[in-house]
C-alpha cells in the first residue's frame, strides 16, 4: 500500500480561468479581493492549461511536486510569484501526457531552478503528434519542444515511467492507465476523421488515444486518496480505478482537474454516466476543471452540490489526515 501523508496543499498554480472575486470555500482558499484592488500585487493569470503544486506534509518534513506545467513558462513562472512559492522548492516535476497545455511550460521552468530536477513522463509523450479539425485544417507535430535533448540539456532528468512510481513519499504518478470503463473509449477514429494523431515507432500515422495519459495520487492519512488529472484522456472514471490499483487503498476523498468532457463530440451520455459513475465512486470533493467544459462542470455543481469545488489559478486546497 503507499505510504500516507499527515496532509497535503494543492495549489492550482495555473487555470483556464482566474477569479479574483471568489471567495474561500471550504477546504479552498484563494487570492482575492486585497490582490485584487492592490496596484502592488502579483495577480494570478489564467491560460489554457493547467499545473498544480503540491505540497506534503510527513513526519515534519515537507515536499514539493509539480504536476504538468502549463501551456507557456510565462505564465508560469508569474503565477508561482503570485501564489508566493518558487520552483526551486520542487523535488520532482510529473508530466501527464505530452500535450503542449501540460508541457508547454516545462523548458522554462527547468531554466528557473537552480538543481536539477527529476522529471517523470511516458515515453509515449514524445511521440510526434498531430490534430485534424473538422473543417479540415491540420496542426502538425503540435509538441515538437518536448524532447528528451530539451529537458536533459536544461538539467532534468527524465524518468521513463510506464508503470507507477512513488515521485516522493506518500505521492506515486499512475503510468499507463488502463482502459476499463466502457464509455472512456478515445481515439477510435479513421484516418481521414477529424481528432488526434500520433506517429508509432515506424512512423505510421495511428488515431492517438494518448497511451502516454497518467494521473497524480496522494494518500492522506486516514483520510484516503487525492486524486489529480491533467485531462483524463483515459477517462477520469478509469484514472481514479488506476489511482486505487496502484496505491492500494480504495477510498477516495477528492478528484480534482480535467475530466476532458469539453472536448468538440463529446456526447452528452457520456457526461450522464461519468456524474452517476462519480457518486457511486463518492470523493468528498470533485473539482472538475480546464478541459472538463462549462457544460459538464455546471452539471457536476448541479448534482454533487455539496462535494464540489470550483478550482482556478490561485487556488490552494489543504487537506489534512483525517482526526
Amino acid at each position: 500500500m503507499l505510504s500516507e501523508v499527515d496532509s497535503v496543499r494543492v495549489t492550482t498554480v495555473v487555470e483556464n480561468s482566474c477569479d479574483m472575486l471568489l471567495p474561500d470555500q471550504g477546504p479552498a482558499t484563494r487570492l482575492g479581493l486585497i490582490e485584487h484592488f492592490d496596484p502592488r500585487a502579483v495577480r494570478p493569470r489564467g491560460e489554457n492549461g493547467i499545473a498544480f503544486l503540491v505540497h506534503t506534509e510527513r513526519r515534519g518534513r515537507s515536499r514539493a511536486v509539480l504536476f504538468d506545467t502549463s501551456l507557456t513558462a510565462a505564465v508560469l513562472l508569474h503565477n508561482f510569484e503570485a501564489v508566493g512559492h518558487s520552483p526551486d522548492e520542487l523535488s520532482a516535476v510529473v508530466l501527464s501526457h505530452g500535450h503542449p497545455d501540460h508541457h508547454g511550460g516545462l523548458a522554462g521552468l527547468l531554466d528557473s531552478v537552480s538543481h536539477a530536477l527529476p522529471v517523470l513522463v511516458h515515453p509515449d509523450a514524445f511521440a510526434p503528434r498531430y490534430l485534424r479539425l473538422p473543417g479540415g485544417e491540420i496542426a502538425p507535430h503540435y509538441n515538437h519542444e518536448l524532447t528528451s535533448a530539451s529537458i536533459e540539456s536544461r538539467g532534468g532528468a527524465i524518468t521513463p515511467n510506464t508503470g507507477p512510481v512513488e515521485v516522493i513519499d506518500g505521492v506515486i504518478a499512475t503510468g499507463a492507465i488502463e482502459r476499463r470503463v466502457d464509455f472512456e473509449r478515445t481515439g477510435e477514429q479513421g484516418e481521414l476523421e477529424a481528432g488526434l494523431f500520433r506517429l508509432d515507432p515506424s512512423g505510421a500515422i495511428e488515431a492517438d488515444a494518448v497511451p502516454d495519459d497518467q494521473a497524480l495520487v496522494v494518500n492522506v492519512k486516514d483520510a484516503g486518496l487525492v486524486v489529480l488529472t491533467g485531462c483524463s484522456h483515459a477517462g477520469i472514471v478509469n484514472s481514479v480505478e488506476a489511482a486505487r490499483a496502484a496505491s492500494g487503498v480504495d477510498r477516495v476523498h477528492a478528484v480534482m482537474g480535467g475530466f476532458h468532457l469539453g472536448f468538440p463530440g463529446i456526447p452528452a451520455e457520456k457526461v450522464d454516466r461519468t456524474i452517476a459513475a462519480m457518486k457511486e465512486i463518492g470523493p468528498d470533493y470533485v473539482a472538475p476543471m480546464h478541459c472538463t467544459g462549462m457544460a459538464a462542470t455546471a452539471r457536476f455543481m448541479n448534482e454533487m452540490p455539496d462535494r464540489f469545488l470550483l478550482n482556478v489559478s490561485g487556488t490552494t486546497v489543504s487537506f489534512p489526515a483525517r482526526r
